[in-house]
C-alpha cells in the first residue's frame, strides 16, 4: 500500500478492482469453458462458410443461460483473428423478439449487409426477390463470387410461429440447401420441440443438424456447486503481472499500459484477463500488484471456506443456470468498498437467499404493473369479505372501481384494459380457475369452459404472506394504494 501516492490508495484500488471484475463478470461476452465438442461443430461450420464458401444450416438447443450466444461469441472471436471476417464475411443477427415480421427482418439485414443506397426506392414482388437482390449485390469479380454470410438467429422459435407464414426461414434454408451463395443459418432457441413448429417446405430444405447445449455438461462426473467454485476463483480473480517482467518493462518507461499487463499475464499463463476490447476500456496503471496478490490469495481461500460451499450448493438446488451466478457475483463486487475491501461471506449469503429463496412469488408479483397489483389486492380483500369464497371479473372490478373512485388521484382505467389485466394474472397463474365438482363432464373440467369470460370463477394462487412482502417493498408504489392494502375491509 504505501507504494501509492494518493490521497486513498486503498480506495484507489477497490475502484479499480470493482471496475474490472464487473467488466469480467458482465461484458465479457467472449470467453467459453467447456463444451469443446459442440464449439468446435460451430468452428467448423463457420471456418468452412468463410474459408471454402460452404454452405451450412444448424441449430443450437439449450435452456436460458447456458451459454449458447457466448459460445457463438467466442467462435467468432477466433475465427477473427485467424481471418479478416471484415471483408471475408458478412454476419448478420437477427432476434426472433425483434424482427419477427418479414419486413422488419429484411430491413434489418439490408442495414447489416449496408446495402441501404442499392436498395433505394426499389420496389419487389416477393420477400425472395428481395433477398436475391441483395445477394447480387454483394457480387464482385469476373467469376461473379459473392461473400460469405453467417446468419445467427436468436430466439429462432419466435421465426415459427403458426400464425405467420415462414418465409424468412425457407429463403434462408433454401439458399443454403441450393448453394446460391457461400451462407450458413445457425437457429439458437430453448424450445427442444421447435422442429414441430417448422413447415414441411422449411424442414425439407434444413439439414437436420442439431447441437444440444446443457449446462450441467461442463464436468459431469462434479456437482454443479464446483463448477461455482471454479467459477468463482475465475471470475473474481484479477491478473497478476510477473515481477520480472514488470521491471522489464519500468526500465523502458514509468508507466504500465493494461497491454502491458494482457501480455504479461498470457506469458503467465494467467488465465484471468479480459480480451483485448474489453481490458482497453480500463485504466491499470495504479494497480498495485501486492494488493492484488493479497486480493487474490483471499478469492482461493474462499473456494475451501465451508460456509461458501454451502452458499452455493443451496443455490444449485434452485437453478444452474450461470446467468443467475454471474448476477449474484455482480452484486457482490458492487458492496466492495474502503470501509469492506473484502468479499464478506455473509454478503454472498444474503444474496443468494434474496435470489432463490421463497421470494420467487413475490419477484413475480414486485413485477406487475400497478393495476395488476390492485387487481390482485382487490381479490384479496373479497375472498377475505366472503371467507375465502372464489371471486369472478365482475366482483373485482366492482371492487376495484369503487376503491378507484374514492381516490381522485388514481387514474381512470378502461373496462377492456382492466380485463386485459385480469387475464394477464391468469396467464402469469397468480389467479387459478376454480374446478368445479358437481361437473356433468369429466372431472377435469373448469367453470372456464362453460361460461363467458367476465363471469369466470377465480381464486387467488399466491399466499396473503407473499402479496403482503410484494407490497412492503413495491418501489413507486402509491401511497394510496399501500393505505388500501393495509387497511381492514367492510
Amino acid at each position: 500500500m504505501c507504494g501509492l501516492h494518493t490521497d486513498n490508495p486503498l480506495e484507489v484500488q477497490i475502484k479499480l478492482i470493482r471496475k474490472y471484475l464487473k467488466l469480467k463478470i458482465m461484458a465479457d461476452n467472449v470467453s467459453f469453458r467447456g463444451h469443446e465438442q459442440e464449439r468446435n461443430h460451430v468452428y467448423d461450420l463457420f471456418k468452412r462458410t468463410v474459408s471454402h464458401g460452404e454452405s451450412h444450416s444448424a441449430l443450437m438447443i439449450g435452456p436460458r443461460g447456458s451459454g449458447k450466444t457466448t459460445l457463438i461469441n467466442s467462435v467468432l472471436h477466433q475465427i477473427g483473428q485467424e481471418v479478416d471476417l471484415s471483408n471475408d464475411a458478412i454476419i448478420v443477427r437477427l432476434n426472433g423478439l425483434i424482427h419477427h415480421d418479414d419486413k422488419i427482418a429484411l430491413k434489418s439485414i439490408t442495414a447489416q449487409m449496408q446495402l441501404e443506397n442499392a436498395v433505394g426506392d426499389r420496389v419487389f414482388g416477393t420477400f425472395a426477390e428481395n433477398l436475391a437482390f441483395l445477394l447480387s449485390c454483394l457480387q464482385s469479380g469476373a467469376d461473379r463470387r459473392c461473400k460469405s454470410m453467417l446468419f445467427v438467429l436468436e430466439e429462432f422459435d419466435m421465426f415459427c410461429h403458426s400464425g405467420r407464414t415462414q418465409t424468412l426461414l425457407y429463403n434462408l434454408f433454401d439458399i443454403t440447401h441450393s448453394q446460391q451463395a457461400p451462407m450458413c443459418v445457425l437457429g439458437i432457441t430453448n424450445r427442444i420441440d421447435v422442429m414441430e413448429l417448422l413447415e414441411k417446405r422449411v424442414k425439407s430444405r434444413f439439414s437436420h443438424r442439431h447441437l444440444f447445449i446443457f449446462p450441467n455438461e461442463y464436468d459431469p462426473q462434479r456437482a454443479p456447486q464446483y463448477k461455482y467454485q471454479d467459477l468463482l476463483v475465475q471470475l473474481l480473480s484479477m491478473p497478476v503481472k510477473p515481477k520480472t517482467a514488470t521491471k522489464k518493462k519500468r526500465s523502458r518507461r514509468n508507466t504500465v499500459t493494461s497491454e502491458d499487463i494482457e501480455m504479461e499475464a498470457k506469458i503467465a499463463g494467467d488465465s484471468h484477463t479480459l480480451p483485448q476490447p474489453i481490458l482497453s476500456r480500463i485504466n491499470l496503471d495504479q494497480l498495485n500488484q501486492d494488493f492484488v496478490t493479497d486480493w487474490n490469495n483471499h478469492i482461493a481461500s474462499l473456494r475451501e471456506d465451508h460456509k461458501v460451499i454451502d452458499c452455493l450448493e443451496k443455490l444449485c438446488y434452485y437453478t444452474v443456470n450461470e446467468q443467475v451466478f454471474r448476477n449474484v457475483l455482480f452484486e457482490l463486487v458492487s458492496k466492495l468498498s474502503a470501509d469492506s475491501p473484502y468479499i464478506e461471506v455473509s454478503n454472498l449469503s444474503t444474496i443468494i437467499d434474496k435470489t432463490v429463496a421463497p421470494e420467487h412469488r413475490v419477484k413475480l408479483l414486485q413485477s406487475l404493473s400497478i393495476l395488476e397489483l390492485s387487481l390482485v389486492i382487490a381479490m384479496k380483500h373479497g375472498m377475505e369479505i366472503f371467507d375465502g369464497q372464489p371471486m369472478n371479473f365482475e366482483m373485482v372490478l366492482h371492487r376495484y372501481t369503487k376503491f378507484a373512485n374514492s381516490n381522485s388521484s388514481t387514474q381512470t382505467v378502461p373496462r377492456p384494459v382492466i380485463l386485459k389485466a385480469f387475464e394477464h394474472l391468469q396467464e402469469l397463474e397468480i389467479i387459478m380457475p376454480v374446478k368445479t365438482t358437481d361437473s356433468i363432464y369429466n372431472s377435469g373440467d373448469t367453470t372456464a369452459s362453460r361460461v363467458q369470460k367476465e363471469f369466470k370463477l377465480y381464486t387467488l394462487a399466491v399466499p396473503n404472506e407473499d402479496i403482503s412482502d410484494a407490497v412492503k417493498n413495491f418501489k413507486a408504489l402509491p401511497t394510496e394504494i399501500n393505505h388500501w392494502f393495509n387497511n381492514s375491509v367492510v
